[in-house]
């Protein structure tokens, strides 16, 4: 009840109410998210990149197979905000609402949310470098995982079989495996600065192809580690962007409702969990062309003569995935970088040097590149380097004043705490859903 009026209260002074609400109840009874869970299918989604994307189509999916689910839609990933969305999804008899979840979880998180919810089927969708100065190592996100899907070996668990720290998962848990990844790529070599050498013996691993970053066809000369077959398989990625997937039992053309390689990755991750669920291919890729995205990951605003996109950007992998989907943009635009290096942001921006911004030079139509947030003089510095001219605003308003005349398509680029204070103020002058929506 503490829960319930607490998060009542907050909505109805417009603050979210995501965390706070679970957090109380945590204290007052910490087998809550235990007791509230009980009777709901749960499929998890954790990893590094792509959680919310992957969650909203997965909501979508069971929703055109008849299943009526809820979702934490704010991205309040921790116990707290977990807990709170399951404890609004009972009734007073402490009974489910709604019988399936689909929630996302943090990587750190998942020791205790696991344990208690005991999911039916957990989606990894890749570990890269990021928030080192929250995990300290790469291996602590996966070892989190791997202790959390220990405690609930009837889980079935969706690895990334392209990625290398994403698949270690498996030689660390007792849980049945569902593998799902690319067979094929373009590139021969690992970038984005990321971990390119064996989790099992340091060698450095070979590549049949990349796809980007550190995925791929990897294997170990020296330990004999590489990458495992897949059930849920990309074979072939079209020039449109439409993509060959298979299931393991059929194989279809597909769309995605957003554009770049890592969503096409998303909707593997998202087939392979719905795979697990039960559920048939049609309603997962009907979904996958259809959902609607997440807040802050390509949602659009009317902003200035053409309209923007934001696309969050936290880490290298993220930065240069986005970077080469605009590319492929040949109209007329305009970027804006709006970073922050708080604590949810991660207050270790090094990954602004292993991201390669030397892209933008390559950018057929860019008309300007704007610097915003608390950290827009690091940014400003590393475009410098690149020979990428930009203008910095020291304030949200005024830039926002200054774009109201965009005469070309605007990407918007934050950080995650700089990408609720952007679409708060995008929101309060354009009108717009809230975050948690």
């Amino acid at each position: 009840m503490v829960c319930k009026i607490t998060h009542g209260i907050l909505r109805l002074l417009n603050k979210g109410g995501t965390a706070l609400p679970g957090k109380l109840a945590l204290k007052i009874c910490p087998e809550v998210l235990e007791k509230t869970s009980r009777g709901v299918s749960t499929l998890m989604v954790t990893g590094t990149n792509g959680k919310t994307t992957s969650v909203r189509m997965a909501e979508t999916a069971l929703q055109n197979a008849g299943l009526d689910a809820f979702s934490n839609r704010s991205g309040a990933n921790l116990i707290g905000g977990i807990a709170c969305e399951f404890i609004v999804n009972t009734n007073l008899f402490v009974r489910p609402k709604k019988k399936w979840a689909v929630i996302e979880c943090d990587e750190a998180a998942a020791r205790q949310v696991f344990r208690a919810t005991k999911p039916k089927a957990v989606l990894v969708t890749n570990l890269f470098k990021d928030q080192l100065d929250r995990y300290g190592t790469l291996t602590t996100p996966r070892d989190a995982i791997a202790q959390g899907l220990s405690a609930t070996p009837e889980t079935l668990v969706c690895l990334n079989a392209d990625c290398p720290m994403a698949a270690s998962i498996a030689d660390k848990v007792p849980n049945e495996i569902l593998w799902y990844g690319m067979s094929t790529g373009d590139k021969l070599s690992p970038e984005s600065g990321e971990e390119s050498r064996c989790v099992n013996c340091g060698a450095k691993l070979h590549y049949g192809y990349v796809t980007y970053a550190n995925l791929g066809g990897f294997y170990c000369p020296k330990c004999g580690a590489r990458r495992h077959d897949t059930l849920v398989t990309v074979s072939d990625v079209l020039p449109d962007g439409s993509f060959v997937i298979s299931d393991g039992s059929e194989k279809t053309l597909a769309e995605c409702a957003l554009p770049g390689l890592y969503n096409i990755y998303n909707a593997a991750g998202v087939t392979a969990l719905m795979t697990a669920a039960g559920a048939e291919l049609r309603c997962t890729l009907k979904a996958v062309s259809s959902f609607e995205c997440g807040f802050g990951r390509m949602e659009e605003f009317a902003l200035g003569k053409l309209g923007a996109r934001m696309i969050l950007i936290k880490n290298a992998a993220a930065a240069d995935q986005t970077l080469e989907t605009i590319r492929s943009d040949k109209s007329a635009k305009s970027l804006v970088f709006a970073i922050n290096d708080r604590p949810a942001d991660g207050t270790d921006i090094s990954w602004l040097d292993d991201a390669d911004f030397g892209v933008i030079r390559r950018m057929r139509n860019l008309k300007n590149v704007y610097c915003t947030g608390d950290r827009s003089d690091a940014m400003a510095q590393r475009l410098e380097r690149e020979g990428v001219e930009c203008e910095t605003f020291s304030s949200y308003a005024k830039l926002l004043k200054r774009l109201r005349n965009e005469d070309a398509f605007i990407y918007i680029l934050p950080t995650y705490t700089a990408m609720l204070e952007m679409r708060q103020e995008l929101v309060h002058r354009l009108g717009g859903k809230n975050f948690w929506e």
